[in-house]
């Protein structure tokens, strides 16, 4: 079983405060080829892990606040939303990994899932972090080089290949993804 994690694929991550949407805008069309697959599929579950903050929270005194919980800033864009179906999980954090403090380990291990495929932002901060927990946690990590962005200025190559070395991260692309589960349903 896998999961599709997608990592802060927010309004104020497209267009709000923190905006990248000339990056986000790109990985965009991947992310739902990916969910259209996801759900396609009995033995995948589609996870939105998204940052929904109190002001309390510490990456508030990092970043400002953003994404602040029960806000539109908080919510996916309307392109790849979630729609409430089966095996579609939508996971608050208030930290930069989906799997911190989110109970998301535990509910994984209910569906059986052993790998994870990451998407979304920020290739080098909340998809590294995500990506850190799954693997601590034993899932196998894949990421989809055309599934993940960064910010001006940041090098998403550099991230990237830090999550192979340190990780053991399956580099790849959406589109490998979706011929490999092509193959075992042949």
């Amino acid at each position: 079983m896998k999961a599709l994690i997608i990592v802060d694929m927010l309004n104020d991550f497209y267009t709000g405060v923190l905006q990248n949407e000339a990056h986000a805008s790109k990985i965009v069309p991947v992310i739902r080829a990916l969910i259209d697959h996801a759900r396609s599929r009995p033995d995948w579950v589609v996870v939105y892990s998204n940052d929904a903050h109190r002001a309390d929270d510490a990456e508030i005194a990092v970043w400002g606040p953003h994404a602040m919980a029960g806000t539109r800033g908080a919510d996916v864009i309307d392109a790849i939303a979630p729609v409430g179906a089966a095996r579609e999980i939508v996971s608050p954090k208030r930290f930069y990994g989906a799997f911190d403090e989110t109970g998301l380990d535990e509910i994984l291990k209910r569906y059986g899932v052993t790998d994870v495929v990451v998407v979304g932002q920020h290739t080098h901060c909340c998809v590294r972090h995500t990506s850190y927990g799954a693997f601590v946690r034993g899932y196998g990590v894949e990421i989809p080089t055309d599934g993940v962005c960064v910010f001006d200025g940041v090098d998403n190559a550099a991230a990237i290949e830090y999550l192979r070395t340190i990780y053991g991260a399956t580099i790849t692309d959406s589109a490998a993804i979706l011929a490999a589960d092509a193959r075992k349903a042949a």
